[in-house]
Parts: structure tokens; sequence; C-alpha cells
């Protein structure tokens, strides 16, 4: 199975080159041989192109990467953005100086969204398959993060995913990429599996769809699936970003959300997660620790040209600095809020019950309903007028489809 070409039209290619070839990629670095490739309809399946390069052969190549068969390409860019951004969607952008392990994350992202797939040993990659109705699926991924621990992220990952699944009636999966201390299965009693420890001694080629459903549990209350890591500290190491990376491009086939919850900190796996999510839902709390270690955050993302894709979200809004000030030292709007409620977030948690569904007509509830209404773009439902009882229709609780 062939491995993914890639143009590196950069100035100095020495260590895109290395690491790029670790991670499963061919690359060619002369961008004459390939415009020579896609004039002889060779294949070339991505791009780096370099603005600060020579002017005529960046204009020039970009406009063969776009000619007939457009070619996804990652456009490096120092003080100015190139002037020809954004003259096709399938240009992305990133500001140098570009660490070489982010570069292969933002090309794994792209590779991802154009519908590729890891599939065979030693790094080969090859096409999705396709489900029996022939489409290849297009599944909602969004990761909640925050770079400190103790915010609340891992009680609003779980509960989004089954307000999701209220809301939606779509299959919802919850993947637990808090590697080595994920407690996704403390707050929502799901039956246990090994998780993605029980794929990790197997090569690539054998991480089938088959193989992901005999890892995934089903939280019988909700019908939301979940995908641990494992459960086992020891056993942490033997989670690798490759087969976090394929979980995900499963998840996103069979499933229309995918939502991850992530380890706070800067790990390869937790960027690569990061990188690969359609968005990301930054949690932080109304105080000065969560909120610089959120404004660092952010000044890296922006930095990997991926500023656009994260949503703010605060936790405990009810206490501590103003929201006002928060977006203004993040430079960015709040995207959403949820207010305290220590005593019942601790119940709900304790009996492994999302606190949507224990407590579904507290405001926090109606927060986190609020959260799974961010992701899906949805408008909440108009207040019932004062006097008019309606009535739900009778139906049966969503199944484990």
């Amino acid at each position: 199975m062939e491995r993914p070409t890639v143009l590196l039209a950069t100035i100095d290619t020495s260590d895109y080159t290395a690491a790029l070839e670790r991670a499963g990629f061919d690359t060619i670095d002369d961008p004459a041989e390939a415009q020579q490739r896609l004039r002889d309809g060779a294949s070339l399946d991505l791009a780096v192109l370099d603005c600060d390069a020579d002017p005529v052969m960046v204009a020039q190549t970009h406009a063969l990467l776009h000619g007939e068969r457009s070619v996804p390409t990652l456009l490096l860019f120092g003080d100015e953005l190139p002037t020809f951004q954004g003259s096709t969607t399938n240009d992305e952008l990133a500001m140098k100086p570009l660490p070489a392990d982010a570069l292969v994350y933002r090309l794994q992202a792209l590779l991802i969204r154009a519908g590729r797939q890891l599939t065979a040993e030693g790094g080969g990659w090859g096409d999705v398959d396709q489900d029996e109705h022939g489409a290849i699926g297009e599944g909602h991924v969004v990761s909640v993060f925050a770079p400190k621990g103790g915010v609340g992220k891992t009680t609003i990952a779980v509960n989004a995913a089954v307000a999701l699944r209220e809301q939606t009636h779509e299959r919802v999966l919850l993947l637990d990429a808090d590697v080595g201390v994920g407690n996704v299965t403390a707050v929502l009693a799901a039956p246990q599996t090994m998780g993605l420890v029980g794929l990790a001694d197997s090569p690539p080629s054998e991480w089938t769809d088959a193989a992901f459903e005999q890892v995934v549990s089903v939280h019988p209350g909700s019908g939301v699936r979940v995908l641990t890591w494992g459960s086992e500290p020891g056993d942490s190491e033997r989670v690798t970003v490759d087969l976090l990376l394929a979980a995900v491009r499963w998840g996103r086939m069979h499933h229309a959300y995918v939502v991850i919850d992530n380890h706070p900190g800067y790990s390869d796996r937790t960027m690569a997660m990061l990188t690969v999510s359609r968005e990301t839902l930054l949690v932080v709390t109304p105080e000065v620790g969560p909120l610089r270690n959120a404004a660092q955050f952010l000044d890296l993302f922006r930095q990997l040209g991926l500023g656009d894709t994260v949503q703010v979200v605060v936790n405990r809004a009810n206490h501590g600095i103003r929201l006002d000030d928060m977006a203004q030292s993040l430079g960015l709007p709040i995207a959403a809020t949820v207010i305290s409620n220590g005593p019942k977030a601790v119940i709900a948690a304790n009996e492994g019950t999302p606190i949507i569904t224990k407590f579904p007509r507290e405001k926090i509830s109606t927060d986190l309903h609020g959260i799974a209404r961010l992701i899906t773009r949805q408008q909440a439902p108009e207040a019932v007028p004062s006097g008019k009882r309606w009535w739900m229709p009778f139906a049966s609780r969503p199944g484990n489809a």
C-alpha cells in the first residue's frame, strides 16, 4: 500500500524530511519534479509551500497545485499572509517557525479530512473503507481540552456527549484520550472493556472496524458509545499516537459526533488529537492560574494556525473573574458558560450518572445542553408559555445503535 507523497517546497527541509519519513510519508523537495508529476498524472497527496521562498516559484507551484486536481496545501508564512491565501478551500495556513512534529500533525489532519486512513504495517496509508451505504463518514470531531487539571474538563466532555445523543439521536462516540489518567468511566458508568490497550500489540493492519467494535462499550442509559484508552497506568505507554489517530478515523467514519476528552498537557498524543479535531472546546475557570494557562495555549495554537478552531467554555462561571475581563485576556469571546453546582455534580459523578440525566431541571444541566448546541449550531428551544402544558410524545429512550 503506497505511502502518501508530500511536496516539501520549503527553504530548509532537513528536519521536516526526517520527521515526515518517520511518520510514514514520502517527500519530494523539488517543485519542478512535483510539477512534472502532476503534469504526468502521477499521485501527489499533499504539499507544504514556504511563501517566503522565490515569489515566482511559489506562485507557479501554487497555481499548478490547484489546477485540475486540487492538492491540499499547507502554506507557511512569516510576518505577512500570502497574497493568494484563501483562494482555495484546500489551503491551510501555519505561521513560521513551525516545529517538525507540528508539521506532521497538520499533514495528518489534512489526510484525515481528505478521507485517508493508516491501515498497513510500516506506516503505509490507504483509502478509508466505505460503509454499507457507500459513503465515507464525516463525523464531527470535537476535542475538550484544558491546559490545567481540575477545571471540570471531563465532566463537560461526558455531559456534552450525552447531550448530543439526547438532542440529535445520532451515534455519538466519547473517546477517553487522557492517557494514563483518564477517568471518563468514573463519571459515566459504562461497561468496562480493555479499551485501546487491547489493540496496542496488534499491527496497524489489524486495527479494523471489527477490532474497534470489540473494545468499545455503550452507556446503557444514554446510548453514548465509550472508547477508553485503558485503565492501568502501566499500560499508558502502549497507546501510541498512531493508535489514537486510527481510533479517531474509525470514530469519524461510524459516528455523527466524536467527543475527545484530552490530557491536560502538550504531549504528542494530545497535540495530535487537538490537530485532527474540527474544533476545540477550551475549558477554563474564572481564576488567575487557569486563565494564564489558557492564554498560553491560545498563543501556541495561533502560531500553529489553529486559533480559529478554538471556542472558550467557562466552567463555574458564576464565581471569580468577570467574563468580560476573561474574554479580553484571552482575545476571544466566551462561547459558553456553565454555572457552579458542586454538590449535585459530586452526587452525579459518584453514581456514574451524567448531571443532565440526574438533575435535568437544574441550571447547570441547561448550561451543559448549551455546549452541545454550540457544537451542533442549534438554537435552544423556546420556553413553554406560562399556563400551557406540553406533553412529551410517547417514545422509547434512544437505543444502543
